[in-house]
C-alpha cells in the first residue's frame, strides 16, 4: 500500500544509482543530462539528499514532513517518477510519525558533506616531461618555462600533450593518494587569454598536494592559491580564492598547522577574513612580490621563508590591519 511507503523506497525502486563507500548513492544527472557520474542521493537519518557537481543543483527532503520542494519534485520526475505517486507519498507520510521522528536528525547529518575525488585520465596525447627524446626542442621550451619559475622539476611531474588544445601548456596533474583526480593546463605564456585549461571535474573537494594535509610533519602546511605558490614550499593550493564546505572538512580534519599565504588583491582579502573565522593562520608575502612564487624568483627561497614565518600576525588584531596593508593594491604593483 502507498501508505506504509516512504519517498527513500520510491527512489530505491525507481532510481538505479551504485553505492560508493561515503553512503552516496551516484549516476548521471537527468537534469542536466551528464555523461559522467556526477549526481548523487544520501540517504540518511530521516533526510535525502541530492547534489549534481556538474550543474550545482542541491536539495534535500525530510521524510514525514508532509512537503516536498519544487526542486526535489524536479528531480524526481526528471528520473521518470510519476508526479501523482509522489504526491501520495508525501501527503500520506506526514501521518506516519511513528516510523521515524524528525527529532533525531542530527545537525551532523545536515551538513555532511562529500569529499569524494573520482579518478580521472589525463589529456589525450600526454606524455611525461622529460621521459622522451621525442620532441625535445618543444620539450625544452616547456622546461626551460618552468625553470624560469623555480620549480623542482625533480620533485613535480608535469606532462605535455601533442593535441593542438593543449599547445604551448604545461600540464600539472593533481593526485590523492596515488591516483590522479585533477589537471591543470598552464600557458606558459603570460599575456594568453585562457591561462589555465582545467580538467572538466567539480572542484568542490580538489586541492593540489591534498596527501600532504595528512602527512605526519610538525612543520606548518602553507596553503596558497596558485599551484607554483605552493610547489615553491611542498605546500597545498585550493586552485583558487574560494574555501567550498568539502574543503573546509578537508582542512579541519588535518593535524598540521595550517597558515594561508594570501595573495594581494581583493579576492585575497575575502580568502583571509574566511579563513580567520575559521581559526586558521594567515600570513603574506615579502614586499616587493604579490605572491610566493613571484617572491622566491625575485628574492630566493631562504629570504621568502624567513620572511612569510615573519608575516604570520600575532593576533586577530593584527591579522587584520595586516589584510588591510596588504590587499588593497592590484596585482599591477609589482608588475607581476
Amino acid at each position: 500500500m502507498i501508505l506504509s511507503r516512504t519517498l527513500q523506497s520510491l527512489i530505491e525502486e525507481n532510481i538505479h544509482f551504485r553505492p560508493i563507500s561515503t553512503g552516496w548513492l551516484v549516476g548521471k544527472c537527468a537534469l542536466c543530462n551528464d555523461y559522467k557520474e556526477r549526481a548523487g542521493f544520501k540517504l540518511e537519518s530521516g533526510i535525502i539528499g541530492y547534489n549534481c557537481w556538474n550543474c550545482s543543483t542541491s536539495c534535500q527532503y525530510e521524510e514525514f514532513s508532509g512537503k516536498i520542494s519544487n526542486k526535489f519534485r524536479k528531480i524526481l520526475l526528471a528520473y521518470g517518477i510519476d508526479d501523482s505517486e509522489i504526491s501520495s507519498i508525501v501527503n500520506s507520510s506526514f501521518f506516519q510519525t511513528d516510523k521515524k521522528e524528525p527529532s533525531k536528525i542530527t545537525l551532523n547529518s545536515l551538513t555532511k558533506v562529500s569529499t569524494v575525488t573520482p579518478t580521472i585520465k589525463l589529456p589525450p596525447k600526454s606524455m611525461r616531461l622529460g621521459a622522451t627524446q621525442e620532441f625535445s626542442d618543444y620539450q625544452e621550451t616547456l622546461i626551460n618555462y618552468l625553470l624560469k619559475r623555480k620549480v623542482d622539476l625533480f620533485k613535480y611531474p608535469f606532462f605535455f600533450s601533442l593535441s593542438e588544445r593543449f599547445k604551448d601548456r604545461v600540464i600539472i596533474p593533481f593526485y590523492r593518494n596515488g591516483n590522479l583526480i585533477y589537471w591543470q593546463a598552464r600557458s606558459i605564456f603570460d599575456d594568453e587569454k585562457k591561462r589555465y585549461d582545467n580538467s572538466p571535474t567539480p572542484r568542490d573537494s580538489i586541492i593540489f598536494n591534498i596527501d600532504g594535509l595528512s602527512k605526519f610533519d610538525s612543520s606548518p602546511l602553507f596553503i596558497t592559491e596558485g599551484v607554483f605558490d605552493a610547489m615553491m614550499f611542498d605546500g597545498a593550493s585550493l586552485v583558487g580564492s574560494k574555501l567550498s564546505a568539502a574543503k573546509i572538512e578537508l582542512l579541519k580534519n588535518s593535524r598540521r598547522r595550517l597558515v594561508f599565504v594570501i595573495d594581494k588583491d581583493t579576492t585575497g582579502k575575502h580568502l583571509a577574513e574566511e579563513v580567520l573565522h575559521h581559526g586558521w593562520d594567515i600570513t603574506f608575502a615579502p614586499d616587493g612580490a604579490d605572491d610566493l612564487n613571484t617572491s622566491v624568483q625575485r628574492f630566493g627561497l631562504s629570504w621568502t621563508a624567513m620572511s612569510i614565518m615573519k608575516n604570520i600576525p600575532a593576533n586577530l588584531d593584527a591579522a587584520k590591519l595586516a589584510i588591510n596593508m596588504n590587499c588593497k593594491a592590484n596585482k599591477e604593483r609589482y608588475g607581476s
